[in-house]
Parts: structure tokens; C-alpha cells; sequence
């Protein structure tokens, strides 16, 4: 109350901020930077346990790197596409709210694999011309999946996956097989090159995979995998947050006894701890500056584990004409396309015809050179050409085909992405010493006294790469900061630009229809007796107040001791105004 009645307070004017549109310096009881799965779903258990969170988005949309667009008469998956169905709460709750039958098989067909500079392109189909049974270079790739995971048969910490495959199967650089194994295998799966893989790192990886083997695909032409995430769980975030998008994080310091975020608008947010979920890329790339430095074990763990070059190229074409030999649920390509599917043809009643491909690694490094290389404005459109000149010598029975039925087509290149800057993480040589020490466990690890904590799919241990991983991920970070924290709503203080903290008051609110009247019953963060204020004219808000909104109320002294502002930043939202008095 003394800092309510030690000052003149006919004076005070307060400012109600909006949720979308945070221009001002705030505090919370965490932040969270990012707004992909992996944050998203942090902030969703922080908020059913209480607590006030911020979420940080540095581009203009959430969701991270699963992202749904139209092409032709479908939502097609720019990002994450498969669903595992165990040891996936997403999946549960996906069928919950929407039916068991929007799932279905995504890869409906037969598997091709182009060979010889496409001359013997074959199939995994009995009444094909080319059968890929009679091939016995295709027919050995079988023999991988049974043999990739086992420990025991990785024995040399130091050698990749690349000089593994070659001392097995006879296969390197230069063999007219090695792209089954290089775009087929590595590409595919990991999103890199052969390589590049760890091949010990892997098999301890991939030896406790915890998720199903088989995967379903939305089938709903009408609705995509961001835009069920949206109506399941997002929605109710963003309403349950503050959400700042288009504010790339510069800095987060430590240095007091709370965090500090700031943003590239020079803002400043203040939290008592903060989720850092930006991708592997991003760590890796030291976008954000830590203040003191990050321990070295926390650098090393980023830096241990494997992010590359990739995009999700989507065609859309007059006709299948690629059905030479019937439907087709994959292939792979022996250049630029890389490996490719049709997505058209599991989303129920599509009448379009659209093929995905998915060039990782050095292919997708490649086109990213030939995008930089092209006319401003067109890089998308050399991608699109180098794949469909692939893709015209692919098919032996449809030369040209590709080029002469394109219509349109849409390119992701998550790896030239500035916010991503790769697609998913892989493992590389050293990012697993055993089964149970590993970069990506180190990764876990809190830093700062338990202030900061890294969380996505990159921190995963059994299922990393994975929409699923980073969900668990988010939610064991949000756990473990209730368990240190718990006490929600309890932020710290306001931060200013010149280091004045401010006084915190929080409370709930009652709106008054008849006479227009907003009585706030707040307590100060200094520990002052609860107050009870009724704000007389505050101004037409178009979203009134309603009973039980959160709001946080900060007073601010100048030298002469008179209060300037107060600042009323409320979990609903409404605009700028002006408190002409209030009474208690």
C-alpha cells in the first residue's frame, strides 16, 4: 500500500498490451524461445501447472519444421509428415479429436530404384519389365536394415557409416549402387550423406529406438499436419501465452539472479528460467549470444551431434506420368531428386497429381549452390529444373516426361533456412560413446544454476529426429523447471533499459459491465498486503476483462518520487489506454 499512497496518483496512466504485438520490455515466470514442437509443447505444460510463459518465435508463423501448405486440391508436408503409432501422444490425441480414419498408409505402391543413368531403372514389382529382384546390386540393400543397428557389428568408434557399408557390402563412392545407399539409406532416413554418419554412433543410437517401425500419414486432403496440431493443442497454447513471432532472440544473460532474453527489437523479457529449443542449426551457428559463456560440455554437446543440408521439393504435374509401371510409393533417384513419393495419392479424393522429393546431405548442399547461383528471384526455380532434369531420365518409358507435365511446384530448403539452418539432427562420429553417454544426453544438462534449459528433437536420445522427440523433449524440460521452480506465478522483476528494476504486482481481475469498472486484486512482488484498486476510466477495450484474468501491474518511481506509469499487461489482451484514477 506505501507504494500505492507515497505519491500523487491522479497522474498515472497504464498501457494494457496485446499478446501478438509485445513492443515493450516484460517478465514471466518462463520463457520459452522457439515456437516448434519442442517449445509449443514446453509451453503447454508450464501452462497447465500455472505458470506465465512467454514463447519467442523468430519467423512469422509457429510450428518449426512441421509446416502444411496447399498445392493443387491438398495440404502437402513441407516439414514432418510421418506419425508413429506408439509412444506418440500425438497420434492418441490427432485420433481423439478427429477420427480414427484420418490416418491411413502414406506409401501406397511399389518401390522403384533407378539404376545405370535411369537406362535400368527396376521395380519391386513381379509383372515389371525391370524387376528389381533380378538385380542383385538392389537385392543386397536388403540386407542393411538387419545389419545397421547391431552394436556389436560397429566395433571402431572412428569410422563412418560410408567405410562400414564398403567393407560390407562392397559398395563406395563411384559403385552404380552407391546412391541406394547414399540418397536411399542416408538421405532418406537421416537427412544427410553416408559420410557423414557415425557409423557406431548410429547402431547405439538406433538400437534403442522406442517408437513404432510401421508409419501413417494424414489422409484428410483438406487438412495437413500443423493444421491438426493447431486444433488438438496449439490453439490452446497461444491463447493460454504471450506469443511474440517475427522476434529472432539475440541474447540471454545469467548474470543476475534471473534471465534475461533479449530480442533483435532490443526489447527486453525477464524470467526466472528459459527453454531454449532453436534448432541444432541455430546452436550450432551461435545466433544467440550467452552471457557468461555456456559451459564446454554444453558447446561440445551441440557441436558433437550432426545437422545437413536438405528441402522438400513439391511438383505438381498434369498427369502421373511416372506410372509406367502402376503406382508408385517411392524412388530413388540416382541424381539431384534424390528420392521421391507422391503425396497425392494417399490424401482421400485428390484429383491432383504431385510428387514430393527429398534431396539431403550433399544433393540438398548442391542445389542450395545452384539457387545461389541463379538470377535473384528465380533460386527456386533452378532447384525445380536440376530435380525435373533427374527426374526425365528416371524413367525409361516416360523420357522427358517430367518437364513436359510440370505445372507448378513449392520449395522448403530447410537448410538455407536462417532460423533452421538444417533439417534434422543425425549422428556423427562421437555422438554416442555408449548406449547410455552420448552428446545428445549432455545436451539435457540445465546450465546457469538450473536457469537455462535446451530441449528438441536434437536432445532426444532414443527417438531424436523425430515430431515425437521433440514433444517429450519440450515437456521433460517443462517438467523439470516445475520441479525446481514451483511456484507459478512468481516472476521477477520488470527489466529496463537503464537496469532500474521496477515493483511486480500481479492479481486476478472482475470486470463490471454496468458501470465499466475493472477492480484489480493484486499483491507487489515486494510483499506488500494485498491492494484492491477500481481503475475508474481506463478507455473502450474491444476484449473486456474477464474474472480471473491473470494481470501484472508495474509501477514506475522517477527521482522526484512520483510515480510515471503504471503498465497493465493482461493474459487476454486489449489495446493502449489511459487511466485518468482509480480508488482503493
Amino acid at each position: 500500500m506505501k507504494l500505492f499512497f507515497r505519491s500523487a496518483l491522479s497522474a498515472i496512466a497504464a498501457t494494457l498490451l496485446t499478446a501478438n504485438a509485445w513492443t515493450a520490455n516484460s517478465t514471466h515466470d518462463v520463457i520459452v524461445v522457439g515456437a516448434g514442437t519442442a517449445g509449443l509443447y514446453a509451453a503447454k505444460t508450464l501452462i497447465d501447472d500455472g505458470y506465465d510463459v512467454l514463447v519467442i518465435e523468430a519467423t512469422g508463423r509457429i510450428g518449426g519444421r512441421v509446416y502444411s501448405a496447399q498445392l493443387g486440391d491438398i495440404r502437402i508436408e513441407l516439414g514432418a509428415e510421418e506419425h508413429y503409432t506408439s509412444n506418440n501422444p500425438i497420434y492418441s490425441a490427432v485420433k481423439k479429436k478427429y477420427g480414427n480414419k484420418i490416418y491411413g498408409d502414406i506409401y501406397l505402391g511399389s518401390e522403384a530404384a533407378s539404376m545405370d543413368g535411369g537406362t535400368n531403372t527396376c521395380w519391386e514389382k513381379k509383372s515389371a519389365a525391370i524387376k528389381c529382384s533380378n538385380d542383385q546390386d538392389v537385392e543386397e540393400t536388403n540386407g542393411f536394415n538387419n545389419w545397421y543397428w547391431k552394436p556389436n557389428l560397429h566395433t571402431d568408434p572412428n569410422s563412418t557409416l560410408a567405410q562400414d557399408v564398403e567393407d560390407k557390402f562392397g559398395v563406395g563412392p563411384g559403385h552404380r549402387a552407391y546412391h541406394l545407399y547414399d540418397e536411399g539409406i542416408a538421405g532418406a532416413n537421416y537427412a544427410t550423406s553416408l559420410d557423414k554418419i557415425g557409423a557406431r554412433s548410429l547402431a547405439l543410437q538406433d538400437n534403442q529406438w522406442d517408437l513404432s517401425e510401421g508409419v501413417v500419414g494424414i489422409i484428410d486432403k483438406n487438412r495437413g499436419f500443423s493444421d491438426v496440431l493447431e486444433g488438438v493443442w496449439w490453439k490452446d497454447v497461444m491463447a493460454g501465452s504471450t506469443l511474440l513471432l517475427s522476434s529472432p532472440v539475440t541474447a540471454i544473460d545469467t548474470r543476475g539472479d534471473d534471465v534475461i532474453v533479449t530480442t533483435e527489437s532490443g526489447d527486453l523479457h525477464a524470467a526466472r528460467q528459459v527453454i531454449v529449443t532453436v534448432s541444432l542449426g541455430v546452436l550450432q551457428a551461435e545466433k544467440i549470444n550467452f552471457t557468461p559463456n555456456l559451459p564446454a560440455k554444453t558447446v561440445s554437446a551441440y557441436k558433437g551431434i550432426g545437422i545437413d543440408q536438405g528441402m522438400k521439393v513439391a511438383m505438381r504435374f498434369k498427369s502421373a506420368w511416372w506410372e509406367t509401371e502402376g503406382q508408385l510409393s517411392w524412388i530413388t533417384t540416382e541424381g539431384l531428386a534424390s528420392g521421391c513419393w507422391v503425396p497425392s495419392d494417399y490424401k482421400s479424393g485428390s484429383e491432383s497429381h504431385i510428387m514430393m522429393c527429398y534431396p539431403m546431405g550433399d544433393n540438398g548442399q548442391r542445389l542450395s549452390e545452384i539457387a545461389a547461383a541463379a538470377d535473384e528471384g528465380t533460386g527456386d526455380k533452378a532447384i525445380v529444373n536440376a530435380i525435373l532434369a533427374d527426374l526425365d531420365i528416371t524413367f525409361p518409358q516416360a523420357v522427358g516426361a517430367a518437364s513436359e507435365n510440370y505445372v507448378d511446384s513449392i520449395v522448403q530448403n530447410w537448410g538455407a533456412h536462417p532460423y533452421t539452418l538444417g533439417v534434422y539432427s543425425y549422428p556423427k562420429v562421437g555422438t554416442y560413446s555408449t548406449a547410455k553417454e552420448s552428446k545428445r544426453k549432455d545436451l539435457q544438462a540445465p546450465v546457469a544454476g538450473n536457469r537455462i534449459f535446451f530441449a528438441g528433437e536434437a536432445s532426444h536420445t532414443t527417438h531424436p529426429a523425430t515430431v515425437v522427440g521433440a514433444l517429450h523433449e519440450g515437456e521433460r524440460a517443462a517438467n523439470n523447471i516445475h520441479k525446481i521452480n514451483g511456484h507459478p506465478n512468481n516472476p521477477p522483476p520488470l527489466p529496463t533499459d537503464d537496469g532500474v528494476v521496477d515493483s511486480v504486482i500481479f492479481g486476478t481481475a472482475k470486470y463490471n459491465r454496468s458501470n465499466g469498472k475493472l477492480t484489480v486484486v493484486a499483491r507487489s512482488s515486494e510483499g506488500v498486503d494485498d491492494i484492491k484498486l477500481t481503475l475508474v476510466d481506463y478507455g473502450e477495450m474491444p476484449i473486456h476483462p474477464k474474472k480471473n484474468d491473470r494481470f501484472r501491474m508495474v509501477i514506475k518511481m522517477d527521482e522526484a518520487d512520483v510515480p510515471a506509469t503504471i503498465t497493465v499487461m493482461s493474459s487476454r489482451g486489449g489495446i493502449n489506454t489511459k487511466i485518468v484514477g482509480f480508488k482503493n
